[in-house]
Formats: C-alpha cells, sequence, structure tokens
C-alpha cells in the first residue's frame, strides 16, 4: 500500500475500539435516562473529583458550547453542581452530587459488564500490558503536543 496504512497505525486501532466500547455502552444505557456523554461525564467527575469546565470539555473532547449545554443538562438532572474553587472563589468548578453517585452506582455496571466482554480471553497480564502500553502512548502523545507546535 502506497502512503499510509491505517491498519499499521495505533491510533486506527485505537479509535475503532473505543467506536465498539462506546455503541455497546450507548445500547446498554437506553432508557436509563443518561446518554453515553453524560455518562462519561460522570465518570470523569467521579472518578477526578470536581473540576472547572474547561478541563471537563478538554476529557472529553467536546467543544465549549457543548460542555455548557452537558454541564446545564447536569445540573438540571441534581447529578453536578458548580460550586465555587477554594483558592479563587471567582473559578467555578463542576462537582458531582450524591445523587450522581447513586445514579453512578446503577449505571456503572454496564461499564463492568462491557470490559468484562472486551477483556474475554485475556489474562490479567495481558490486561495490565494494554493498559501500560496505551498510558505511554498517551504520556508520548501528550507530551508531543507541549512539546511541538507541528502537525504529527
Amino acid at each position: 500500500m502506497l502512503g499510509f496504512d491505517p491498519l499499521e497505525s495505533l491510533g486506527f486501532h485505537c479509535n475503532l475500539t473505543f467506536k465498539a466500547f462506546a455503541a455497546l455502552l450507548e445500547q446498554r444505557l437506553l432508557g436509563s435516562g443518561v446518554s453515553r456523554v453524560q455518562f462519561m461525564a460522570l465518570a470523569h467527575l467521579i472518578a477526578l473529583g470536581s473540576m472547572p469546565q474547561k478541563e471537563l470539555a478538554r476529557l472529553l473532547s467536546i467543544t465549549s458550547a457543548s460542555t455548557v449545554r452537558l454541564v446545564d443538562r447536569l445540573t438540571r438532572d441534581g447529578w453536578a453542581e458548580r460550586i465555587a474553587a477554594p483558592e479563587d472563589g471567582r473559578v467555578k468548578l463542576i462537582a458531582p452530587t450524591p445523587k450522581a453517585l447513586e445514579t453512578w452506582a446503577k449505571i456503572s455496571v454496564h461499564a463492568r459488564e462491557i470490559t468484562g466482554l472486551a477483556s474475554r480471553g485475556l489474562t490479567a497480564g495481558e490486561i495490565d500490558g494494554v493498559k501500560a502500553v496505551l498510558k505511554k502512548v498517551r504520556e508520548n502523545l501528550n507530551g508531543n503536543q507541549q512539546n511541538e507546535s507541528r502537525p504529527v
């Protein structure tokens, strides 16, 4: 094949894998009242704690306008609240509420089931190895973004 072969790309394989996870998660969440994006936002807020809206947007890879609408829905539904940052009251953080924790306890079962399906036939060592490799890839890419301004 001339040029770039997507089948040789880690990014291509990560994208295909993410899409498979996302499609199955979306299917499992049907009827729960929680969208896939809301699920991911709750996952980040519960795992990482309160954060500025800009950081949530970065983690979800969505625009600032989309994040405003998402946070508005999360607060309307009682899953998040805007609180003043302790170090600077002018800065608002998005924080999960007790209702978010209750909802997460019910819906996170889907993530555990999907992870179980994805890891069928893999050993604990293989899973740990995949996680380590993906962490290193993220570190490489994040370092590249900070150190170089030219496109890859």
